[in-house]
């Protein structure tokens, strides 16, 4: 569940109340809106699984300030011991490393983005197939879908990288992309996302959190 919230105080309620319902949360730091955001305040306890992730502006996210302070405050998160930290591939690679190396028990999420379209099948490929050399414990992909044929070119990852051994969360965004994030995890997508309420949505396309279950439940 993304949690999108301005302040430490209420990104932490958040994250605790999905915890209470056993839910996995990604806290967004690029949402505080905080100059200095008490990190140590906001992870002092774990009382559930939990994703870091500070997204740059050009993959979606609202991170407004230098590069140095974005990806210190994710360093940061680390030393914290949150469960997972989510890394952007286009992030600097010296950086990438020295996470990899020092991450200790938290998973390194290596994720890529395109809010513009989807490409081809054998751009997506060749995408993965870098993201596959990398050391990350679990590759995300995901693009906004324009047509219902893009849905089926980022759900088709979803096996190749399995069959190489490695956990992949990949769908499709935006409203022609919202079955895509119901199939995922069917098809052995490692996480997806949907919030609370709409207005927690933290990317085009996410369905609420009970939307989803309705969905399931149906299916089952």
């Amino acid at each position: 569940m993304p949690v999108v919230e301005a302040t430490v105080n209420r990104a932490r309620g958040k994250y605790q109340r999905a915890a209470r319902k056993g839910l996995w949360t990604e806290v967004r730091l690029d949402y505080l809106e905080e100059p200095a955001p008490n990190l140590s305040r906001l992870f002092r306890t774990l009382p559930g699984p939990v994703i870091a992730t500070n997204r740059l502006a050009a993959e979606g996210g609202r991170w407004q300030s230098d590069e140095a302070h974005r990806l210190g405050l994710l360093a940061e998160a680390l030393n914290l011991g949150v469960t997972c930290l989510d890394l952007e591939l286009a992030a600097d690679a010296i950086f990438r490393r020295e996470i990899r190396t020092r991450r200790g028990p938290t998973k390194l999420i290596l994720s890529w983005h395109d809010f513009a379209g989807t490409p081809e099948t054998a751009r997506l490929e060749a995408i993965l197939d870098e993201m596959l050399a990398s050391e990350a414990d679990v590759v995300k992909m995901v693009a906004l879908a324009r047509e219902p044929a893009d849905n089926l070119r980022l759900l088709s990852l979803i096996p190749r990288a399995r069959a190489q051994g490695k956990e992949i969360i990949a769908f499709c965004m935006g409203p022609v992309g919202k079955w895509s994030r119901i199939a995922a995890p069917l098809l052995g997508s490692w996480l997806t996302f949907a919030p609370f309420s709409k207005q927690g949505a933290s990317a085009p396309g996410q369905l609420t959190v009970n939307d989803l279950k309705r969905v399931w439940n149906t299916l089952k």
